[in-house]
């Protein structure tokens, strides 16, 4: 019977924090808005980038000045590379020893489906994931089930036999809509007490802690 594990991506498996509130705060000041701070930008991540730009603009942002902006950034971080971007410490072994023991894995982000290819082709590649799915027209953001249902589908795992993993509400919320089981990882860009509020109940402190909860 196939197994599963579906991996969030920013947060989770890479800090692109450093990237992404670079090219942010670049397309911020292209538009004559004020820069964000990291711990800003941090807060905002996990909602797809249009949330992200429209929440690092401000409430005095028109929808057009946030379609504007949201085009220079996607622009700006897909062509860049994500150079200060990396995976977090202890995630590339986490990843093969999961690899090993047979489970399917696939990544679900709110990033973008083209910057979401780049980022994989440069710093995951090599681990095979079986399905790599972003935001785009043909699938809904996070939480909505309808990403994590696709995956599913397509790799013939029932719920039961699937985890959710990431570092955000928004995935707490996407395995408990989706009725899969989750881990909520603690490296990531929320805290235990935000995650708890969301209905997080098991708690990753470092990578290999997901070994223990998935019996590896």
């Amino acid at each position: 019977m196939n197994k599963l594990v579906i991996f969030d991506l920013d947060g989770t498996l890479i800090d692109s924090l450093p990237d992404i509130a670079h090219n942010v705060n670049l397309a911020l000041e292209k538009f004559g808005f004020k820069s964000c701070e990291y711990s800003e930008v941090m807060a905002n991540i996990g909602n797809g980038a249009r949330r992200l730009v429209h929440d690092c603009m401000g409430a005095s942002a028109s929808e057009a000045q946030v379609d504007e902006c949201l085009k220079y950034y996607n622009t700006l971080y897909t062509s860049s590379g994500s150079p200060r971007t990396g995976l977090f410490k202890g995630v590339a072994e986490v990843l093969r020893a999961i690899k090993k023991s047979g489970y399917k894995i696939a990544i679900l982000t709110n990033k973008p489906q083209f910057t979401t290819d780049n980022v994989y082709q440069t710093y995951l590649k090599e681990f095979e994931f079986d399905m790599v799915v972003g935001q785009s027209e043909k699938i809904k953001c996070k939480p909505d089930k309808e990403g994590a249902e696709y995956i599913m589908k397509t790799l013939d795992v029932c719920p039961e036999n699937c985890y959710f993993i990431g570092d955000g509400e928004t995935d707490v919320l996407t395995a408990l809509n989706s009725n899969v089981k989750h881990v909520c990882v603690l490296w990531g860009y929320r805290g235990k007490a935000q995650l708890e509020k969301a209905g997080g109940t098991t708690f990753a402190k470092t990578p290999n802690d997901i070994l223990s909860i998935l019996d590896i």
